[in-house]
């Protein structure tokens, strides 16, 4: 297929979006999932029309940190963007999961020295969480997360990006290898959106998996973060008192937050355990609570709210064209198709010993790590990327997202400005891009 004919001929119209009446070289049927779960029968869905409702350059599913940074940063290089999010609310588990420590801003250099590496829209955020007076500490910026929704969805706004909320990706149709439209599932019913470039910033990588991308999966640790009120009345002279950990500062004095390891090893695509972990980390959280509440001291603590995301850590990665390797990460490696760099948050285990935060090196991320190996207009951003299961513990972090999610959004509108595909970029045009809107790029 001509990767530049594809840009003008993306199109089919606003009308329905029928698999019987697709253009002939579109007649693709969608890509069927995984099947993950024992099935205890078969129905065949009846084929149908497909209406579609909109059309625009860059298409994103996933309104977390990565969706957002890259919806963002694709809308300021003058692409129209549609946003796709399942919750009625911006920000991902940043926000909705109670992440809220954004890590890896800083990493060390050659020297030793820690230093700040990641700027652009990332900082801008954070800088506008900073003029409310909600953002708390400076290499471990926690925000309070309404007032994040709020910054994030004014932030689109102001730009001009589309978003839909509590709408759920469901598939995508294929023009030979490249993808036609985005399936969701709404309130409106079963719907289509057109793109000429889409970004998979779902966590999860649903979108890379419809697509038919080979992936790796990662069992992983699963929590349910909580937020406790009225830590500002717990009376340290009551009498029988015994100090009581109640969690991490937030911007509310009277707020804390409280970060669960959880539950090991955990399958975060079965439904069936996602399901079980929703009660019983919730359940954990309200008598963890009623515990504390029962010392001296500690009666007025009571348990504010519980997150309306799980903590998913990771689950697939992509099979990218080239995915980052702790080693690389490790040693300054430089990529002449860099699109960010991130530090690090903790210690890792390296060539049998132990590498401390501190010493942890900053590490350049390329676009061929985000980019899938069979479909020519995807970009994969966030906890998803191509990289190596050792990398995981920055791979995986909101700061890191942030990154992958601004380098994926300048990539995918200067593939539409070039009228090609993000692995033909022109990659002096793509740094200049980078540039522009304040990426850190060189070691």
């Amino acid at each position: 297929m001509d990767r530049r004919r594809f840009f003008k001929t993306s199109t089919i119209g606003l009308g329905a979006l029928a698999l019987n009446e697709m253009p002939a070289q579109a007649k693709k049927k969608p890509m069927p999932s995984t099947q993950r779960l024992e099935a205890q029968a078969w129905f065949t869905e009846p084929a149908r029309k497909i209406p579609v409702i909109a059309s625009a350059d860059v298409v994103i599913l996933g309104g977390g940190p990565a969706g957002v940074a890259a919806a963002l940063s694709a809308a300021r290089e003058g692409c129209s963007v549609y946003l796709v999010e399942r919750t009625g609310f911006l920000g991902g588990l940043w926000t909705g999961g109670l992440v809220l420590i954004v890590w890896c801003l800083f990493g060390a250099n050659k020297q030793g020295k820690q230093t700040q590496v990641i700027h652009g829209v990332t900082k801008e955020i954070l800088d506008n969480l900073k003029r409310h007076k909600m953002l708390v500490f400076e290499q471990k910026p926690t925000p309070d997360p309404e007032t994040a929704k709020y910054v994030l969805a004014e932030m689109l706004h102001n730009a001009g990006v589309n978003v839909l909320y509590n709408s759920s990706g469901a598939n995508v149709i294929h023009n030979g290898d490249c993808i036609e439209a985005l399936i969701l599932e709404t309130k409106s019913g079963r719907v289509a959106i057109q793109g000429k470039m889409f970004i998979d910033a779902s966590g999860d990588g649903d979108l890379m998996e419809w697509a038919g991308e080979n992936f790796s999966e990662m069992r992983y640790q699963i929590g349910l973060n909580y937020r406790l009120g009225n830590v500002d009345h717990v009376n340290p002279n009551a009498s029988g008192f015994e100090e009581q950990w109640i969690g991490s500062e937030t911007p509310l004095p009277s707020v804390n937050w409280v970060n669960i390891y959880g539950q090991p090893e955990q399958d975060a695509l079965d439904v069936f355990n996602l399901s079980r972990l929703q009660y019983e980390l919730r359940k954990s959280a309200w008598e963890n609570t009623e515990k504390i509440r029962q010392k001296p001291g500690y009666e007025d603590i009571f348990l504010l709210d519980t997150a309306p995301i799980l903590g998913t850590r990771v689950a697939r990665i992509l099979d990218s064209l080239h995915n980052v390797t702790l080693e690389e990460s490790m040693t300054y490696t430089v990529y002449k198709d860099v699109v960010g760099i991130s530090g690090g948050w903790t210690n890792l285990p390296y060539k049998g010993g132990v590498v401390k935060a501190k010493e942890r090196p900053y590490w350049q991320i390329p676009l061929r790590s985000l980019l899938s190996l069979k479909t020519r207009n995807l970009i994969v951003a966030g906890r998803c990327f191509g990289f190596e299961k050792g990398l995981v513990e920055d791979a995986r972090e909101i700061g890191t997202c942030f990154v992958t999610g601004q380098g994926a959004g300048i990539a995918a509108a200067q593939a539409v400005l070039q009228q090609t595909v993000p692995s033909d970029l022109n990659l002096e045009k793509l740094r200049s891009a980078l540039n522009r809107q304040d990426v850190f790029l060189d070691l």
